[in-house]
């Protein structure tokens, strides 16, 4: 049975955001925009992990975080963009059992939410004959392995965990070569063709956004 996570979250892009990257988790989640609501989904959805931001309309993190202590152990990882200390403690001394600051890698919120949930998986995206494992950056296609370079990996990384977003050439270009306007964009257009390429029957996978860039959406 699949794990369930409740994210808390009131920037509804940040919490499509997470639900998209948590994808390769094999997990199941349910989303909710303020603190009223957060509590209302728990009692009935019942999930294993609760990510939590503390600023939040109708009750605060720290109203729902002691509300779900007074009867439930489930885990929670308090997110917010307060970095001062004493928030950090008080979270943990109302109940929290990790605390991450916004903005925050997604790899490490990835880490917390695997040890918190105790998975033991690679870490596989499936999409019919497609299947990615991320653990050891091998893409296999209708069973047999194609072979990516290292950008060509981190690019495929990069889309699927933003899956269903819209990603512009600047946001390619600072995520793989770490720049954002000193190199032509035009190398973010020449990797994702090449990476389409490699994709063969699946290079629909990465559609273009006029305008803006592209998105890995599956058909």
């Amino acid at each position: 049975m699949m794990k369930k996570i409740l994210i808390v979250e009131d920037e509804k892009e940040l919490a499509l955001s997470l639900e998209s990257q948590f994808s390769v988790l094999d997990v199941e989640i349910k989303i909710a925009k303020d603190g009223k609501e957060a509590l209302e989904i728990f009692h009935w959805y019942k999930p294993e992990l609760v990510l939590l931001d503390i600023n939040l309309p109708k009750k605060t993190g720290w109203e729902v975080c002691q509300s779900i202590r007074k009867d439930s152990d489930t885990k929670i990882i308090m997110m917010t963009a307060r970095d001062s200390e004493l928030d950090e403690i008080h979270g943990l001394e109302i109940g929290a059992d990790d605390y991450i600051v916004k903005p925050f890698s997604i790899n490490v919120l990835i880490t917390k939410v695997k040890k918190a949930l105790r998975l033991n998986i690679q870490s596989i995206y499936r999409y019919e004959e497609f299947q990615y494992c991320f653990k050891d950056g091998i893409l296999k296609i209708f069973g047999e392995r194609v072979d990516l370079s290292s950008r060509e990996k981190d690019l495929l990384e990069y889309f699927i965990k933003n899956k269903n977003i819209p990603l512009s050439r600047g946001s390619i270009l600072l995520q793989i070569w770490g720049i954002e306007n000193d190199f032509d964009e035009r190398a973010s257009d020449t990797l994702v063709k090449r990476l389409r390429k490699k994709l063969k029957n699946y290079e629909t996978l990465i559609g273009t956004v006029r305008g803006v860039g592209y998105i890995f959406e599956e058909k």
